[in-house]
């Protein structure tokens, strides 16, 4: 049997009628296109014949003819898309084209799709695997190497920096802070507090428990508590590790999978002394980190934890520039009205907001 002479399983269709689709055969010759079942027999002439393919998932590729009002067939088959006499006639046979240039486009269309929903699964899978991997190693780091670089950051610090030697302030400052780290993890660490004569609002801490705010943070806060705020978002930034995650993560993907399987020291790779406080330009994912981790402590030491948004806005207004000292200034982000926000949804959610304790002035 010659492929013109091919029968395909169709169906007819007439919406006028109210009836649903009835099933047949399709068969096409040179002059007319051919339905028939045992209800209904459809003829359409092959010249002026009208093609189209369903959208989307609708793979059903339906004929049409003006002289044949109300009625359309319709097959699965794309099979009958090869016929002879439909791509004799320049009508059908550019239709045709239509319809398989569609489909290939469709189909590149959905390789891309796949290719790139492949490309975005690996990024993320190698994503979380280097945050699982980098937390890992972090972990790794011995208390006491924690401590030298701590150390070695505030001698550098004592170079270049003017510290305030006044032990009324100092004292003033630790009463403030007090009940702050007592709920602070420390891993034995003793906390040390040092104020810089800086006049740029800052606040920062090292490992090893070195908190230091600046003259300039002082001044800015309007009572005790968000200087307080500040040190814990500081402090929540040490107890994270994220001057060590972040040096880990700057390695890339391919030397950190063999420090993890390889068993390796990271130490190699985290900065020391004025490396570290460079490197405390943090991410937006640190810093709204750090923003949840301190309002913790906060909560948990009994200190109202808006304070933390306060210190934010007042920061936000003075605009401090942190690029021009070597120092980190806490909060100097550009996504601060965000941070904000997700602060006031966190006391909007918080369950306890009385009995917060007043902290020295």
């Amino acid at each position: 049997m010659g492929e013109d002479q091919l029968s395909f399983v169709g169906y007819a269709l007439n919406p006028d009628s109210g009836e649903a689709a009835v099933s047949g055969r399709i068969s096409c010759d040179r002059w007319r296109l051919h339905f028939e079942s045992e209800e209904v027999t459809v003829d359409m002439p092959v010249a002026d014949l009208e093609i189209w393919k369903g959208e989307g998932r609708d793979g059903r590729l339906f004929f049409a003819h003006p002289n044949v009002p109300g009625w359309s067939v319709y097959t699965f088959d794309e099979r009958i898309l090869r016929l002879a006499v439909l791509l004799q006639l320049t009508n059908t046979r550019t239709q045709i084209e239509e319809i398989k240039n569609r489909g290939e486009l469709r189909r590149r269309l959905i390789i891309t799709g796949w290719f790139v929903g492949l490309v975005v699964a690996i990024t993320i899978l190698i994503s979380v695997l280097s945050g699982i991997m980098v937390r890992s190693l972090v972990a790794r780091i011995p208390p006491e190497f924690e401590q030298e670089v701590g150390d070695e950051g505030i001698a550098e610090l004592k170079q270049s920096e003017r510290f305030v030697d006044d032990p009324v302030l100092k004292a003033q400052l630790d009463r403030t802070m007090a009940p702050l780290l007592k709920v602070v993890p420390s891993r034995g660490i003793e906390f040390k507090s040092y104020i810089l004569d800086n006049p740029l609002p800052n606040a920062f801490a090292l490992p090893g428990g070195h908190v230091l705010v600046t003259t300039g943070l002082l001044q800015l806060a309007g009572r005790p508590e968000e200087v307080t705020a500040a040190v814990a978002h500081e402090l929540a930034h040490v107890t994270q590790k994220h001057s060590f995650r972040q040096a880990i993560s700057s390695a890339g993907p391919f030397l950190l999978f063999r420090m993890f399987f390889g068993g390796r020291g990271v130490s190699g790779l985290i900065g020391r002394g004025s490396e570290l406080l460079v490197s405390q330009s943090f991410s937006q994912d640190y810093e709204l980190e750090a923003d949840a981790v301190g309002w913790d402590y906060l909560v948990a030491a009994r200190i109202d934890p808006r304070s933390l948004a306060e210190i934010l806005r007042k920061l936000k207004a003075a605009d401090p520039k942190s690029e021009d000292s070597e120092i980190h200034a806490f909060s100097s982000h550009p996504t601060t009205e965000k941070r904000i926000k997700r602060l006031q949804a966190k006391w909007a959610k918080l369950k306890d907001k009385t009995a917060f304790i007043e902290l020295p002035r």
